[in-house]
């Protein structure tokens, strides 16, 4: 059956609890919507008319998506091939080393590559000489042009129009994004592209529902180790207290919401709140306070703290700061409610590494689940090598590397290096602080 034939659910309705009394309300809507995010990619309507009332206008049609950056008719992307030019390299002269000072002799990328683009090399000549190397990520580097372009073509992106909340009696697939969408009812991604987009912007918070979800694709057998298993059970026995205490207003008051701290966090914290309900309809019996904590988790500039109550039983929390500097915000931590998510943090760079030892320190101090990704093998390798290395008699692991199946679909690419990439969460891997106390020599 093809997306397109896909059938939609009625959606169901969600329960009050107080768990967002007193704090700033995104949406009192609580039945049958849907969540729009298009508005995001519009581009804004011409002088002098409103976005009310008015038709969308179309800059680019869907047949001619591919332009190279410095002929592009959005404007955002003709910045883009600026900043790739200035602040890029060309990788053929990289490779050209000089005989006297033993430096590699840089150009700016200024041509243009008639196949994907992007500004790559600083001359015909270097680009038809490294065509073979650049070949390996020139058809990636097509697929993101077109896609950039098409988030900004002034179409309806109906791809962003989310479902609400689940019949309980309907069953989650986490098998993998196809089979995620189908259960979960998107009916409106219908083409590898809309996928894309979707997995982009969705990848974190179905990350995290995917790991907690008692039907999680994580399983003994499938990654999850025995201590795994006692941490996510310890999870899934407070999320089974949720869905029991329902029928009980009394008993479903006194119940203690999860917590999910999202440490290090940058472009998650950036995410409209509204996406952060796809978790909250994966646990609907579960009221949960989401933290963001980083020196870059703001939502806006002249706040250094803030709450959100985007849902009655979904808070987020902004915290800006290191955790450990910040730890006795959140202390007493319990493993029955708390877990920790650390998204492509980048432990084992040269450069993160001594930064983060702190803050592993107290996680591991814990005793919670924490999680972790990578954006890909090698990045993912070395942050497990680095916590080895450092904290490999203090610590369980709980979840085996491996490919994450809700990692994002879609490449990002380095201004200053074209030949570099990251696909967001990639990989994934659990640990934990060992349950006996460690003797330090």
């Amino acid at each position: 059956m093809s997306a397109g034939q896909r059938f939609m659910l009625p959606c169901a309705r969600r329960v009050t609890t107080g768990l967002g009394k007193g704090l700033p309300r995104l949406s009192e809507r609580s039945t049958k919507r849907f969540i729009s995010l298009k508005s995001l990619f519009a581009p804004p309507p011409p002088a002098g008319e409103t976005a009310v009332g008015s038709k969308q206008r179309v800059v680019i049609k869907q047949d001619d998506l591919f332009h190279q950056l410095s002929k592009s008719p959005i404007k955002e992307m003709r910045q883009k091939g600026l900043l790739i030019q200035e602040h890029g390299c060309c990788p053929t002269c990289v490779h050209e080393t000089s005989a006297s000072t033993g430096q590699a002799a840089t150009r700016e990328p200024m041509f243009e590559c008639p196949d994907c683009g992007y500004p790559t090399h600083c001359s015909a000549e270097h680009w038809a000489a490294d065509k073979s190397r650049h070949s390996e990520q020139c058809g990636y580097l097509r697929e993101s042009n077109e896609d950039e372009h098409d988030l900004r073509s002034g179409r309806t992106l109906r791809e962003f129009e989310f479902p609400s909340a689940q019949l309980p009696e309907v069953v989650v697939n986490f098998k993998s994004w196809d089979t995620f969408l189908y259960t979960r009812s998107f009916t409106n991604v219908e083409s590898a592209r809309a996928m894309r987009h979707v997995s982009k912007v969705l990848t974190y918070p179905i990350t995290i529902g995917a790991t907690l979800h008692q039907y999680s694709p994580f399983t003994l057998g499938s990654g999850l180790t025995p201590e795994g298993l006692k941490s996510m059970t310890a999870l899934r026995t407070t999320i089974k207290e949720h869905e029991l205490a329902r029928s009980e207003k009394e008993l479903e008051m006194q119940q203690t919401p999860l917590r999910i701290f999202i440490l290090g966090a940058r472009a998650e914290a950036m995410l409209p709140p509204h996406l952060y309900l796809q978790l909250s309809y994966l646990l609907p019996s579960s009221s949960m306070m989401v933290y963001f904590v980083g020196p870059e988790s703001i939502p806006t500039a002249d706040e250094t703290r803030s709450t959100i109550a985007v849902s009655p039983r979904l808070a987020l929390k902004y915290h800006k700061g290191y955790f450990h500097d910040v730890i006795w915000n959140f202390a007493p931590f319990d493993p029955f409610t708390d877990v920790f998510f650390l998204f492509s943090p980048g432990i084992g760079h040269p450069k993160g590494r001594a930064g983060w030892q702190p803050t592993i320190e107290k996680l591991l101090e814990t005793k919670c689940p924490i999680f972790a990704t990578g954006f890909h093998q090698e990045d993912m390798d070395n942050d497990v090598a680095a916590l080895t290395e450092d904290f490999g008699s203090e610590m369980d692991w709980l979840l085996k590397p491996q490919g994450n199946p809700f990692a994002s679909l879609k490449r990002d690419f380095g201004i200053r290096n074209l030949s570099e990439w990251a696909i967001a969460n990639w990989g994934i891997y659990g640990f934990r602080g060992k349950r006996y106390e460690v003797q330090r020599k």
